[in-house]
């Protein structure tokens, strides 16, 4: 592949995960307008025409003409209520804001079924990835975002009758965008010298990717038809399905042991797992040569006869089982604690229009909020990038007496990547504190303060993720760890929407003890970076500074056993 072409591969790749990736986390953005238009409000309005639920904390106000007992058309009453929302009301009126309970929640439902897909898919894509091609999850992830748009603008187009389509055209948007996003960090994988910082703004456009549906919001109320606005995001998506069928020829530098089956994720450049008997050569000719003067006592005694010595590895270098790196208490620890965080992220995406009605009376102020935060989703194309900076630059520092060589690099480095890990970790944990407290006062000024925590601590989960399964598990396992934390967190994801179920019902829009419920286990957060450092003191020397364990194999002048 050329320069010019590599580098519009990895441009467009950019570009395409930052339009199609992640749309779905600008749910706040969406949902006010399907709400608008009247999808999945068919058990909202009685006989009469009047919606058959209220809400304790909105209030509803009705002209003359429908609180007579006339029967009244949904598409009459919904046009009504679009006027009344563009509107503010009138001095010493109430807010015109109608809103219906089981609405939001099958609306929500909805959104948690295709988050639930956004997250979830990226195991069962690193599966696929062993039978099919790199450029054909990216055209299977264009062409299911081409649906997506097609199902949303049939279902818009008469919403009382269509609105069944909505629950699949977020699942469609929700596994594309995860085959865009999937795609996109594998290029290191295929193209060499992409470099470490390629992955992170990836993970920063993928971050950033709710913006669009914000763009979206805002030309619906300028005016435009919200039918024409989704198909042509929907044609959008079409270029990149030619883009990718036509530009993405990759598949010729791979090797035939790279098309095997294998559940493994790279986002850095890798190398090629070595032979075992070259590993043991390798290792054989490392210890020989660094380790046998100091791990021998006696040695110019065993030199001086004539003997064959044949080197065994330490026990704690064998290559641990996949099952043994998943129940490290590492690993326990952070499944536990990123399980908690996206719980949170998406509870808070899907409540935020609720919190912001509980906030103010004024239906304009919120709206203008929710804009607002939908823009500052464009942080996470900083946030993403800082945090990966902070976390892989591990440059030496030359100091004098110290000049780490060898073996010695290696594990200066490893401890250097602990180091930054547990500093990195505590920071966010941190954070994620801090937006807690912040969402526990009803203020929203200072809801753009928790709008801002949210968004780093959403790009940072993916890249805290990944540096620890690098730094702290065996290679061979980085893949398979990593899907199966996908799986799982995005499956405890599924509990926000019960969660919204109790918002809207006993709790009556009041998400407090909610947030208090979540602040108190993200507090468990710190454990993983104290673990580290408990962890890192016991072990202060590194695997190779240990004796070298041998037994004589052949001994040719004295047939006793000798010992070291």
């Amino acid at each position: 592949m050329g320069g010019n072409m590599r580098l519009w591969v990895l441009g467009s790749a950019l570009v395409e995960t930052l339009l199609f990736s992640g749309c779905l986390l600008g749910w706040n953005s969406l949902s006010p307008i399907l709400v608008e238009i009247g999808v999945l409000a068919r058990n909202c309005y009685s006989d009469s025409g009047l919606p058959a639920e209220r809400n304790n904390y909105s209030t509803l106000v009705y002209g003359s003409n429908y609180t007579d007992g006339t029967n009244v058309s949904v598409s009459q009453l919904l046009e009504v209520s679009s006027s009344l929302v563009r509107n503010d009301p009138g001095p010493g009126q109430p807010a015109l804001e109608d809103f219906c309970i089981s609405q939001e929640q099958n609306l929500n439902l909805a959104f948690t079924l295709g988050s639930f897909f956004l997250w979830g898919s990226f195991l069962p894509l690193q599966l696929l990835l062993g039978y099919v091609q790199i450029r054909s999850l990216r055209q299977i992830g264009g062409a299911l975002i081409a649906v997506s748009c097609l199902m949303l603008a049939y279902c818009c187009t008469n919403p009382p009758s269509l609105s069944m389509f909505l629950p699949f055209a977020l699942v469609a948007q929700g596994v594309g965008g995860s085959c865009v996003a999937f795609s996109s960090l594998m290029l290191p994988h295929f193209l060499p010298d992409v470099g470490a910082v390629y992955p992170s703004l990836v993970i920063a456009s993928f971050a950033a990717s709710a913006t669009v549906l914000t763009i979206v919001k805002v030309l619906y109320n300028f005016g435009v038809p919200l039918v024409p606005i989704v198909l042509g995001y929907g044609a959008l998506s079409f270029f990149m399905f030619l883009n990718s069928f036509f530009c993405w020829k990759l598949d010729e530098n791979i090797s035939d042991e790279g098309n095997m089956y294998r559940v493994r994720l790279r986002l850095n450049c890798s190398e090629i797992l070595r032979k075992k008997e070259e590993q043991k050569e390798e290792w054989c000719q490392k210890s020989l040569k660094s380790k046998f003067h100091a791990s021998l006592r006696d040695r110019d005694r065993l030199l001086s006869r004539r003997r064959t010595l044949s080197f065994k590895r330490p026990e704690g270098s064998a290559t641990p089982s996949l099952q043994e790196s998943l129940m490290t208490p590492t690993f326990i620890l952070h499944l536990f604690s990123d399980s908690v965080l996206l719980t949170w992220i998406y509870f808070y995406i899907s409540s935020l229009n609720l919190q912001l009605r509980r906030a103010t009376d004024l239906h304009r102020q919120a709206d203008l909020y929710s804009s607002l935060f939908g823009a500052l989703q464009m942080l996470g194309l900083f946030a993403a990038p800082l945090i990966c900076v902070l976390l892989h630059n591990h440059h030496l520092r030359k100091r004098p007496g110290k000049h780490p060589e060898g073996e010695n690099r290696a594990s200066y480095r490893i401890v250097c990547s602990v180091k930054r890990l547990c500093v990195v970790y505590g920071l966010r944990t941190l954070l994620i504190c801090g937006f807690g407290v912040v969402c526990l006062v009803s203020s929203l000024e200072l809801q753009i303060l928790a709008f801002v925590f949210h968004i780093i601590g959403r790009a940072s989960m993916f890249m805290v993720s990944t540096s620890l399964y690098h730094v702290m598990f065996h290679k061979d396992h980085f893949g398979s760890l990593l899907g199966i934390h996908t799986v799982i967190t995005s499956l405890f994801a599924l509990l926000q929407h019960p969660l919204f179920l109790l918002l809207t019902g006993p709790l009556e829009g009041d998400p407090f003890w909610i947030h208090v419920v979540f602040l108190a286990l993200s507090l468990g957060s710190f454990a993983v970076p104290v673990y580290l450092v408990i962890r890192k003191r016991q072990k202060q020397h590194h695997v190779l500074s240990r004796p070298v364990y041998y037994h004589p194999a052949k001994i040719l002048t004295h047939p006793a056993k000798t010992t070291a």
